[in-house]
């Protein structure tokens, strides 16, 4: 079995403070400070994210099978388990950007508890400040602009109108090898 963080505890804080620095300033590209080798089709900050974010109370789900070596690698450092119902899922992990789904399909959380929605990690062909998409709403000064490669135009889309429902919604990180940005419920996208 391929190791996980060298230091659980402080890679682990690490990823943690650069997801949070991502959440904060959304559209701002981002290392996970830390240097991790994943089974073959997962990509490092997808690694990082879901070692630093699962365990045995977080379902996952993944568009590859339970028994693929990635799923195998997270759930031996992790405990998570592994489920194939969108809605029950506390995190959902897409390797292959051609594969994503709408997102209204996983938990939006509710009015009442917003915490218990799914967060997407969606692996990328490349993330850049190119105009595709621009970014509006809290911790983005004015605007950003953000092009995520090989992402469809219906699923932004379809995340546009799921972002209407604050707040309720999908928290997503898209990742691109060893680099990612957050994309908040609360930030308002439209196509350029």
């Amino acid at each position: 079995m391929r190791k996980g963080f060298d230091s659980e505890v402080f890679d682990s804080q690490t990823v943690f403070r650069h997801m949070l620095t991502a959440m904060a300033y959304p559209g701002t590209i981002s290392g996970t400070g830390i240097d991790l080798f994943c089974p073959d089709r997962l990509h490092g900050a997808a690694g990082a994210l879901l070692l630093t974010l699962l365990d045995f109370e977080t379902p996952l789900w993944a568009d590859m099978e339970e028994n693929a070596p990635e799923i195998g690698w997270l759930q031996f450092h992790t405990g998570a388990p592994f489920t194939r119902e969108e809605k029950k899922a506390k995190f959902a992990l897409f390797t292959d950007c051609r594969t994503v789904m709408e997102p209204a399909l996983f938990n939006p959380g509710t009015v009442a508890s917003p915490d218990i929605s799914t967060t997407l990690i969606i692996q990328t062909k490349g993330i850049d400040n190119d105009r595709q998409v621009r970014l509006t709403g809290p911790g983005i000064e004015k605007e950003v602009f953000l092009h995520i490669r090989g992402i469809t135009l219906d699923f932004i889309t379809n995340r546009m109108v799921l972002n209407q429902a604050y707040p309720t919604g999908i928290d997503m990180f898209f990742v691109h090898a060893d680099q990612f940005v957050a994309l908040p419920r609360t930030t308002k996208m439209e196509l350029c």
